[in-house]
């Protein structure tokens, strides 16, 4: 029971709530692009904690809450690795692509990535799951287009919305999860021919 409980995803959670109320850790954690030229490189992970407004935190701490226990639960390797990646490629390709951007902060990069990690893996499972991985592919792509159409976020906000969408980060850590997932995929299938490679060595050296 107790290898079953997600304490990445728990800790993850964890960090996005206490960065989004404690003004000393969202100041320190916050993409500043000027701060990250300083040396202040941690911003690119920490960054993904931090979140501007209530709204914009629940969806994203609801959405990776399910996604990270659903991957930890099935005891899917390689999560914590992934959401490393993510954190980093996303923040690196905005630095890149988003010259005029002083801050960022937000974890929607990430979750977008770990819904589509978990989908692709539970296309290799049966019904349902199969079934919900087809349409959360779909939805995941239809989404991140029409956001990236419209230039903002499609989710409905009570009140002001008092940050901007940034697709680009749903686009980074989406390819992120893809490249991650196939080269991991990759490395399985080598290591499972190495280990039947092997197998029949050894069965004709009995033999």
């Amino acid at each position: 029971m107790i290898s079953r409980i997600p304490t990445f995803t728990i800790a993850v959670l964890a960090l996005c709530i206490a960065s989004s109320k404690v003004d000393t850790l969202a100041s320190l954690f916050v993409y500043d692009r000027a701060a990250i030229f300083r040396g202040e490189v941690w911003r690119l992970v920490t960054s993904h904690f931090v979140h501007f407004g209530d709204m914009h935190l629940i969806y994203n701490v609801v959405v990776f809450g399910v996604i990270g226990w659903i991957i930890e639960h099935k005891g899917h390797k390689h999560f914590k690795l992934l959401c490393v990646l993510m954190a980093c490629s996303i923040s690196a390709i905005l630095l890149i692509f988003k010259p005029n951007m002083i801050y960022f902060g937000g974890l929607s990069g990430i979750v977008c990535g770990s819904i589509a990690y978990c989908s692709l893996l539970c296309l290799r499972e049966s019904s349902p799951w199969r079934t919900i991985a087809i349409f959360s592919i779909i939805f995941l792509i239809v989404k991140i287009g029409l956001e990236t159409y419209n230039n903002g976020s499609l989710l409905p906000y009570w009140g002001a919305q008092d940050f901007v969408s940034i697709p680009l980060s749903h686009i980074a850590g989406s390819l992120t999860a893809f490249t991650a997932f196939i080269a991991l995929r990759g490395l399985e299938l080598i290591q499972n021919k190495s280990d039947s490679d092997n197998a029949l060595v050894l069965n004709e050296c009995q033999q």
